[in-house]
């Protein structure tokens, strides 16, 4: 029987204290934490955008039409924050907004050629970067993970807690405290 390797440090799970094991546990969440708000900053930093903007900017052209509303379902997000999200993004002047001339209520949305810009040299999303690596797991390894986090959510009373659909961190996951001019944190 192989041990198994903690592939993030190295270390032989075999060769860890179990008076320690806390602390590693405590250690790996920290560091998903971790890597999770270097990832929001550095895509604020190098396109100006949260991990939410930049999902709905990447949305609109597979969608036809882009509307908030099929937005909105695309993302699992609600119209309301879509349509919050498309405010901060025709501001940015990444997107324009076209309204329907048989029903003026109905807006729809197109990249500007600053939105085509940002989208093709946009990094990955952090989870479009997990879900890959995700996917090259056996079946039983996903498995195992899905049931060791699930327990984990468990453990620190978040079971219970609705899921924000984009691996992001801050004080406002989907943007609304950037200013939207400068992408400078802000107030509400």
């Amino acid at each position: 029987m192989t041990s198994a390797t903690n592939q993030s440090n190295g270390k032989n799970l075999d060769s860890i204290d179990l008076g320690s094991l806390e602390e590693h546990i405590i250690s790996s969440i920290r560091r998903i934490v971790r890597a999770i708000e270097m990832h929001s900053q550095d895509l604020i930093s190098q396109v100006g955008l949260t991990s939410p903007q930049l999902s709905v900017l990447k949305a609109i052209p597979t969608l036809n039409p882009a509307t908030p509303t099929s937005v909105a379902r695309h993302l699992s997000l609600s119209q309301s924050t879509v349509s919050g999200v498309l405010d901060r993004l025709h501001s940015k002047k990444l997107v324009r907004r076209e309204d329907s001339s048989s029903d003026k209520r109905l807006r729809r949305y197109r990249l500007t050629s600053s939105g085509k810009s940002v989208v093709s040299t946009a990094p990955p999303l952090l989870q479009e970067s997990f879900l890959r690596n995700l996917k090259d797991l056996e079946d039983w390894e996903r498995s195992m993970l899905l049931a060791a986090l699930q327990r984990t959510a468990h453990l620190m009373d978040a079971e219970e807690l609705e899921a924000h659909p984009f691996l992001t961190s801050g004080q406002s996951p989907l943007g609304l405290d950037l200013d939207p001019a400068s992408g400078e944190q802000g107030g509400q």
